[in-house]
């Protein structure tokens, strides 16, 4: 009785000592797609990028063409010490 109760355990296990077992599936990966995404974000960074650097060229280009700021503040100085303020007492 114990040898049927073996040979119907391995039939309804589906395993067999005369059979040879195989090794389990792998998973196949998938396909490798390009990752239009991550370029379409990456093309929109760099084009932000060479937007700003345009903005700080331009801005770069308008400090050029201002005067130096010593040179501001002596002009201010001169003024005031010419002209003295008509609220001071002297």
């Amino acid at each position: 009785m114990a040898e049927s109760y073996r040979v119907v355990a391995t039939a309804k296990s589906g395993c067999s000592s005369s059979v040879p077992s195989l090794p389990p599936p792998c998973p196949k990966s998938p396909p490798e797609y390009p990752d239009l995404y991550g370029k379409r974000r990456e093309m929109a960074k760099v084009q932000m990028l060479e937007r700003e650097i345009g903005f700080l060229e331009e801005e770069l280009k308008s400090v050029d063409s201002l005067q130096p700021a010593s040179r501001c503040c002596k002009e201010v100085t001169e003024f005031v010490v010419a002209n003295p303020d008509p609220l001071m007492p002297t």
